[in-house]
């Protein structure tokens, strides 16, 4: 089994809305910490904000219109790629292992999050003792 991240912090959203949005509305806060996100991260009001509490934000440079990556952004784009690999590999193992994103029964908000912590917890038993 390949080593899986484990996260620090996880935060539910229903899916319909923008990852950016979830962060922002969250008001994280992680001090002194770094993040790895993806595209959507690319915000000034959000590095602002993380800039405050002394976090790094790194996130894949975004190609300008017109324009091409110059060789030190591509560099710095296939970089956070493979920070973000293990991340995403978590990601598709949740999904894999517990079928979490199947949620068409659910009918109400209590029972939503019945299924997502009953889901978490059965992949985190999974993590713990089938090392």
């Amino acid at each position: 089994m390949q080593n899986i991240p484990l996260p620090a912090q996880i935060w539910l959203r229903e899916g319909s809305c923008h990852d950016l949005a979830s962060v922002r509305e969250a008001e994280i806060t992680l001090p002194h910490s770094t993040l790895i996100g993806d595209k959507a991260f690319c915000d000034p009001i959000l590095e602002a904000m993380l800039n405050r509490q002394q976090t790094t934000l790194h996130t894949p440079r975004k190609k300008p219109k017109g324009a091409e990556l110059n060789a030190g952004e591509k560099y710095y784009n296939r970089l956070i790629s493979r920070l973000r690999q293990p991340i995403e590999s978590f990601f598709k193992w949740l999904i894999d292992k517990t079928d979490i994103q199947r949620a068409g029964r659910v009918r109400s908000t209590d029972a939503l999050m019945v299924h997502c912590f009953g889901k978490l917890t059965f992949a985190f038993y999974l993590l713990v003792f089938n090392s």
